[in-house]
């Protein structure tokens, strides 16, 4: 039988009845075209997993019976927050897509010197609502019941000011600081542009307390370096797997 999941911003409870969002409904009715009897397990985000039984498809809404609740157990013990540099075009949606499927706990786009994306406040806005419907697409993928948030998009000099985590990250060409061998509880990634950070960019995460460390002797592309720096630090410190 076929497999049904979906997020829904609706509150869950078992014994209870729900009918699922606009998005969500017209996902499983006009794409995937559930019955009524199908299965779908529903989340919205709180850590569960709701499996549920489909009671009633029209046109714009799905219907659905939550039958019991289970937490799939697939979160990171791992807390990591990605401060990513905006790129143009699907570069920035691809990795926050693949930093969510390996696990990364909050996104925050960062405005650097050196990023060539502008646009007014409310566009703004709607790119960080259209990121967030990403990320939500690819934990309905992964099979993760939590969503990690997508913050406003921010400049470098007040995010690096303001992350609080145990252990902070600066990923940049040429730095040589190493990963330490005890795991902390939660990590900052801070990763460039296209055309990197700069070097008063740099000297500012390192003031205030970025350790800079590079992924190897090859430049990586925005897009594949946290990729790369998330399944590193998974193996090391989090719930990924060495081969």
């Amino acid at each position: 039988m076929r497999s049904y999941r979906v997020h829904s911003q609706s509150d869950l409870k078992v014994g209870q009845s729900t009918v699922l969002d606009e998005r969500s409904s017209h996902h499983l009715a006009r794409v995937l075209r559930v019955k009524v009897d199908d299965s779908v397990t529903v989340f919205n985000g709180d850590g569960y997993n709701y499996s549920s039984r489909v009671s009633s498809v029209t046109k714009t809404h799905v219907t659905v019976d939550l039958l019991a609740k289970e937490d799939p157990k697939n979160e990171s013990p791992l807390s990591t927050h990605l401060g990513l540099a905006v790129s143009k075009g699907d570069r920035f949606e691809w990795a926050i897509k693949k930093a969510t499927e390996l696990g990364v706990s909050s996104i925050s786009p960062i405005l650097s010197q050196r990023v060539d994306v502008r646009l007014a406040p409310e566009r703004w806005k709607k790119k960080q609502d259209h990121w967030q419907q990403i990320v939500i697409s690819a934990c309905e993928q992964s099979g993760r019941a939590v969503v990690p948030e997508v913050f406003p998009p921010q400049p470098l000099g007040g995010w690096v000011e303001a992350v609080e985590v145990e252990h902070k990250i600066c990923l940049h060409p040429g730095l040589s600081g190493a990963l330490r061998e005890t795991p902390p509880s939660s990590v900052a990634l801070l990763i460039g542009p296209e055309g990197g950070l700069s070097d008063d960019e740099v000297a500012l995460a390192s003031d205030k307390g970025f350790l800079g460390i590079n992924l190897g002797p090859r430049i990586l592309r925005t897009e594949t370096a946290p990729l790369v720096a998330l399944s590193v630090i998974g193996t090391q410190w989090g719930d990924l797997r060495a081969i």
